[in-house]
């Protein structure tokens, strides 16, 4: 009978490979469907560009082959797949910790700036279809995020216009009619718009979804650290019971 220490040793090992495959396929998906929804429209702008994506689609091929890889060499106790998952497991950490402190430097670093202001000056000064465009963009950032302007409300007025309906709350939703215009006029009166800037909002956005993808990266390779010492562990113990039943074979013929 196996040691009880390679059996949990074994149950562990397997049990984080099984979490592993499952949040490699979770990757898979979730990277397909955004790249598919990127080429439905070319136009829509996503918190992933497409490196990113194709990034995370090939990180989730590897996890689920390494963790295979993890789960046959525990449940077959062979040395020599346990050793390979480790070293699997090694090279993506590796390129995972490279990957994220090189992001989070060059987010910190061109992240100062954003073409807010730019898609802002388009949208109430050109009148064309580019113009049209820009106003629904910005018509469905305002309403969406729950501001109004770059700054706020009063980049409308420097520039001598109207805050639109899809800075109050309860006028944009409706078509356009007298209903619209009269909860608009009632908003621009009471002066219930929102006020905080889309670029404020979004920023806090972006910042709240990063400590969450900070976080859950720290705890994943947390997790690919322990299976790399549980993987080596395991063959170092495998290895050490198969020398000492092979010395006590090797005595017991010899008696």
């Amino acid at each position: 009978m196996k040691p009880r220490s390679i059996r949990c040793i074994k149950f562990f090992l397997a049990l984080f490979n099984i979490i592993f495959i499952l949040f490699g396929l979770v990757l898979m998906a979730v990277s397909v469907i955004n790249m598919r929804e990127r080429k439905s429209v070319p136009d829509q702008q996503s918190t992933l560009s497409r490196g990113v994506l194709s990034f995370l689609l090939t990180l989730g091929v590897g996890l689920v082959v390494t963790a295979v890889l993890g789960c046959i060499g525990a449940l077959r106790e062979n040395i020599k797949i346990l050793y390979l998952h480790a070293c699997f497991l090694i090279f993506l950490v590796t390129v995972e910790v490279i990957v994220g402190v090189g992001g989070a430097v060059l987010s910190a670093w061109v992240g100062g700036s954003s073409g807010l202001s730019v898609h802002f000056y388009k949208n109430t000064t050109v009148e064309d279809i580019e113009g049209s465009n820009q106003k629904m963009f910005w018509d469905n950032l305002q309403s969406e995020n729950q501001c109004c302007g770059v700054e706020g409300p009063e980049d409308y007025a420097i520039l001598d216009r109207e805050i639109p309906a899809s800075c109050c709350l309860r006028a944009h939703p409706l078509r356009e009619g007298g209903a619209r215009r009269h909860l608009h006029t009632t908003c621009l009166n009471d002066k219930s718009y929102y006020l905080k800037g889309c670029e404020e909002v979004l920023r806090q956005k972006k910042s709240f979804r990063g400590n969450i993808f900070i976080t859950t990266v720290v705890i994943f390779v947390l997790l690919e650290i322990i299976c790399i010492i549980l993987a080596l562990w395991m063959a170092r113990s495998v290895r050490i019971e198969r020398r000492k039943l092979q010395q006590n074979l090797q005595a017991h013929f010899e008696s």
